[in-house]
């Protein structure tokens, strides 16, 4: 019979010290020579009986029942419910999205991060039916059961964009497995990176021209139109409009940054679209002038209040209304009408889908849910549209 690991770590010691004692005391006897041989050897024997009897009554003790592992091989075995209990308030505690996934795939525990970046709030529900997401799955079912960490890039593109870094690692649960799920948002460094790289791109393209330009002009000053005073004033009136353009484009692209950096950020603020409407059109009441064109703004005194950023949304106006001006006749009328629709498909058909052949794109808030109530803003003129087969770009870039 092998004897157990446990045995040998208690009885060693105690056995050895008392078979050392009794030589010991033997040894001695020996050297002062008050000892006698038979007094020697009686000593000897009863370290190594009472090194017996340890051994036999411990053996004796445990061999009815199975052999244990050792003590240090059995991890502390803490019953489910108490472990969430004590792991609870520190997952709730963690500002990062944090979850807990059983064997079986379902969410045992949350915090409130990532209730809110997941949208859901009932726990035991299975990981697949709030997060679609099949490398995350894979990830989740590889730690609960097979015990494996894995690192997993995830995006969700609605309805702004986000960014996280999932690290997913196995966790003792009881006497089974569980995966530990951390989402770490990695959207500022990403949107950031990608913004300063786009912005260098658009600034090297958007201003190659106007620099062409005035080189081209600056060469042709220094060179026959030198002493002409009137091709002089014509050239340099030129090269004011094309600085002129560099500036607005600068702006442009400053602008642009701006709202790209803050894409990811939803808007907290309210403003009243009815007052950004009127004040974008006031502000261009010089150029409608110029065109003769009458710019009405409807309803006049009513609120129609969004969740937005109030400076983009009046650059939404004015953009739309700017180029409704350029594009009408002289003595044409640009409209503006502003209004609220029950649903999806009512606001699409308000925002323009009543005229077959009008040049139209939805540009309805992504991601939101069909049945909410939607606000919208038309702008129509009398122009000559856009081009269907443009419809598709009118989101890119310095489209014209």
């Amino acid at each position: 019979m092998r004897v157990p690991d446990a045995f040998l770590a208690r009885w060693t010691r105690p056995v050895l010290i008392g078979t050392g004692l009794a030589c010991a005391a033997a040894l001695g006897l020996e050297l002062a020579g008050g000892g006698r041989p038979a007094t020697v050897l009686a000593l000897l024997v009863a370290g190594s009986i009472a090194g017996f009897l340890a051994y036999r009554d411990v053996v004796t003790s445990i061999s009815p029942a199975p052999l244990s592992p050792p003590a240090a091989d059995i991890a502390p075995s803490a019953e489910p419910e108490k472990f969430l209990t004590e792991l609870g308030p520190f997952i709730e505690a963690l500002p990062e999205a944090t979850l807990l996934v059983d064997s079986e795939g379902r969410v045992a525990a949350s915090n409130r991060e990532a209730r809110r970046q997941l949208q859901f709030e009932a726990l035991g529900l299975r990981l697949s039916a709030i997060l679609r997401h099949p490398e995350i799955l894979e990830a989740a079912h590889g730690a609960a059961v097979d015990g494996t960490t894995r690192v997993v890039e995830y995006e969700n593109a609605a309805p702004v964009e986000e960014h996280y870094r999932v690290y997913v690692a196995p966790i003792a649960w009881g006497d089974n497995t569980a995966a530990l799920m951390i989402f770490h948002d990695q959207t500022a460094h990403i949107v950031t990176e990608r913004m300063r790289a786009d912005f260098l791109a658009n600034a090297s393209h958007e201003l190659k021209t106007p620099v062409t330009s005035i080189s081209l002009l600056i060469e042709t000053l220094g060179g026959a139109a030198r002493e002409d005073v009137t091709a002089r004033e014509r050239f340099l009136g030129l090269m004011e409009r094309q600085v002129d353009r560099m500036r607005r484009l600068i702006d442009d692209l400053l602008s642009l940054s701006k709202i790209e950096i803050n894409e990811h950020v939803p808007p907290s603020e309210r403003a009243d679209l009815v007052m950004i409407a009127r004040e974008a059109a006031e502000t261009l009441g010089a150029v409608a002038a110029d065109r003769s064109v009458t710019v009405r703004v409807s309803p006049e005194s009513a609120q129609h209040l969004v969740i937005g950023d109030r400076f983009q949304l009046t650059q939404v106006a004015q953009n739309l209304i700017d180029n409704a001006i350029k594009y009408s006749p002289d003595n044409g009328e640009v409209t503006v009408e502003i209004g609220a629709a029950e649903g999806r498909e009512a606001a699409a058909d308000r925002a323009g889908r009543q005229w077959p052949d009008a040049s139209r794109i939805s540009l309805l808030t992504p991601g939101a849910p069909a049945s909410r109530r939607f606000v919208y803003l038309r702008v129509a003129d009398q122009g000559p549209g856009i081009p269907r087969r443009h419809l598709p770009r009118l989101s890119e870039r310095f489209f014209r």
